[in-house]
C-alpha cells in the first residue's frame, strides 16, 4: 500500500493509489484534493489564522494524474480574509475552484459558550470496534487509507450512518498532516456512507463540498453523522454533522447529481 495520498514532484502533487475514488479506478476521490485546498489555505494563513468555511466546486472528474494547486487572496484583511484556490490538471484547466474564509486567531472574547446547544458527541472511537468494508473490489483506493469505527447505522444497508474515521497516511509524503487537512479529506465521504440508492445501479456524485467550522479541529479521529436525501428528478443533498475528540466541530454539505449508472 502507498505511504501517502500524494507525492511531490516540484509544484505538482502526484496521486497514489490511495487517492482513487470508489466510483472508478481512473478518477480521484474528492477528499484528497480537498485536503490539498486546506493545506494551501494554511500556507497563506499561517499560524495567525483559522478556517471558518471551506467551499469547493468540483468542475469535472479529477483524473488519476498530477495536480497543481494555485491560491490567491481576493479579500485581504487583518481579521478576515478570503482565499480563492484552483486545483488544476496536467492540461492547466481547473478541476476544482474553492474559496476559504480565514479569521484571525485570538484569545477568547469572554462571552458565554452555549455548550448545551451543541449536538451530543458520539462514543469515542476507542470504545468501538474497527470496521472493515469496501465499496469496490479493487484495492488501494481512498477507503484503504482510513481507519473506521461504526457508531450508528450500517454501511451495507441504506440510510443514515455515523462513523469515526482516521487518516492513517499523510496527505503529502514527507509532511505531517494537520487536523484541518485530515478532516477536509474525510468530510467528502458523507454521501458515500449515507447512501440510499444501490451502488452500481445509480450514481450520486457530489458536485461540491462545503464545510462550516464552529471551532478549530483537533486530533486525528473525526466522526461523520451523515444523511442523504434525493429528489426523484435527479437531485440530492448529503448533510453531515462533524465531530472530533473534543465534541461537535461543525457541518458539511454536498450537493448531489443523481442518475442511473
Amino acid at each position: 500500500m502507498a505511504e501517502a495520498l500524494f507525492e511531490r514532484d516540484g509544484d505538482r502533487f502526484v496521486p497514489t493509489g490511495l487517492a482513487t475514488s470508489p466510483w472508478g479506478s481512473d478518477v480521484q476521490h474528492g477528499g484528497p484534493a480537498a485536503a490539498l485546498i486546506a493545506r494551501a489555505a494554511e500556507g497563506i494563513g499561517g499560524d495567525q489564522a483559522a478556517v471558518l468555511r471551506l467551499s469547493a466546486d468540483i468542475l469535472r472528474p479529477i483524473p488519476m494524474a498530477p495536480l497543481v494547486v494555485e491560491s490567491r487572496v481576493i479579500r485581504p484583511g487583518r481579521r478576515v480574509r478570503l482565499i480563492e484556490t484552483e486545483v488544476l490538471g496536467t492540461d492547466g484547466d481547473p478541476l476544482i475552484r474553492a474559496r476559504v474564509w480565514l479569521i484571525r486567531r485570538r484569545d477568547p472574547l469572554g462571552y458565554p459558550h452555549a455548550a448545551d446547544a451543541l449536538p451530543e458527541p458520539p462514543p469515542p472511537p476507542e470504545a468501538l470496534q474497527a470496521s472493515d468494508f469496501s465499496f469496490r473490489p479493487y484495492q488501494d483506493y481512498f477507503g484503504d487509507a482510513l481507519d473506521k469505527r461504526l457508531i450508528a447505522g450500517s454501511i451495507t444497508e441504506p440510510g443514515r450512518a455515523a462513523l469515526w474515521f482516521r487518516l492513517r497516511v499523510p496527505v503529502v509524503a514527507g509532511e505531517e498532516s494537520t487536523p484541518l487537512q485530515r478532516v477536509a479529506a474525510i468530510a467528502d465521504s458523507g454521501n458515500g456512507i449515507s447512501w440510499a440508492l444501490p451502488f452500481g445501479a445509480y450514481l450520486f456524485i457530489n458536485t461540491d463540498l462545503v464545510i462550516h467550522f464552529v471551532r478549530e479541529p483537533v486530533g486525528e479521529w473525526f466522526a461523520l453523522d451523515s444523511i442523504s436525501r434525493y429528489d426523484p428528478a435527479g437531485r440530492g443533498l448529503a448533510e453531515t454533522a462533524l465531530f472530533d475528540g473534543d465534541g461537535y466541530l461543525g457541518r458539511s454539505a454536498q450537493a448531489l447529481f443523481v442518475d442511473r449508472s
